[in-house]
């Protein structure tokens, strides 16, 4: 294994954390999208 990538276990939960939480913002930025998406098509119907 190459030392340039390994981590210490501080790093490793601290990447962990980042990408669950980018993950999260991701899933957020989503819904908000598609409700956004969904209620300009509603408006565009009636």
């Amino acid at each position: 294994m190459s030392k340039s990538y390994w981590l210490t276990p501080e790093k490793s939960i601290q990447k962990k954390k980042q990408k669950k939480n980018l993950t999260y913002a991701l899933i957020m930025l989503g819904t908000i999208l598609l409700s956004t998406c969904l209620t300009i098509l509603a408006n565009h119907l009636y």
